[in-house]
């Protein structure tokens, strides 16, 4: 039997699982529900919890529970809110490839600046089943720029670094630069003066990433490859020594 992950947040084991409808609709579009099958229930914290479900039947029993160690890397990105189905489409993608945090900014001459949470949520809960990730993505918005800095729990949570992938930055692309760190994309059109000036008084280093503009799904999903590309290599060198 395969496994089937659903995500609920704040979930406590318990004996006795029962699926709710959304769940169960699932579970029919896979053309499972009338086998017997495993199913794991994970809060997005770490707890995962398997199931035994029978044929036919919207109730489990619990089998065993894991607990997963929490995760103590932040690859993160804080950025302008892409246009239209875009946004889906960033929150999927750079769940699947492994982002712990998506911060959405709404900047001075942002195109779009609606944002609604609980469906971002759900995209990535959808997206982290698919590609069998334990750990749930935070996710966080619309915020603007001085409010994003000046969280205290956005430099002080591990000692995170930011960055911002600017056309116009000092700096060139290095490997450090995606090790614990958050990367700042701003709207089409690129950060106005007062937001460069801010991002300057805050200490955030504008970094080049080629010659081209990158938009900002794009830019997002950018950064969110270079993250797992490091990860996965310094993963590889640590088993290889």
């Amino acid at each position: 039997m395969g496994e089937t992950i659903f995500f609920r947040r704040g979930w406590k084991p318990e004996e006795e699982l029962r699926l709710n409808k959304e769940e169960v609709a699932h579970l029919r579009a896979l053309r499972i529900f009338s086998e017997t099958k495993n199913l794991r229930i994970l809060d997005g914290n770490g707890a995962d919890c398997f199931y035994e479900v029978k044929a036919g039947s919207d109730r489990g029993i619990l089998r065993k529970t894991e607990i997963h160690p929490k995760e103590r890397f932040v690859a993160g990105i804080a950025t302008a809110i892409p246009k239209g189905n875009r946004l889906e489409w960033l929150l999927q993608k750079g769940t699947e490839l492994g982002l712990t945090h998506f911060y959405f900014l709404n900047f001075e001459q942002s195109d779009r600046r609606d944002f609604n949470l609980e469906r971002s949520l759900k995209i990535t809960e959808e997206a982290a089943a698919q590609s069998k990730r334990i750990f749930l993505p935070s996710v966080r918005g619309p915020l603007s720029l001085r409010e994003f800095l000046e969280d205290p729990g956005t430099r002080n949570e591990d000692r995170v670094s930011l960055y911002r992938l600017d056309p116009r930055g000092e700096s060139n692309l290095k490997p450090e630069f995606f090790r614990n760190t958050i990367w700042l994309i701003g709207p089409e059109g690129g950060f106005r003066k007062a937001e460069l000036e801010l991002l300057d008084e805050k200490d955030v280093p504008g970094v080049q990433a080629g010659n081209s503009i990158l938009k900002i799904e794009t830019a997002g999903l950018f950064a969110a490859s270079l993250f797992r590309f490091f990860t996965y290599s310094k993963n590889c060198t640590s088993e290889t020594n």
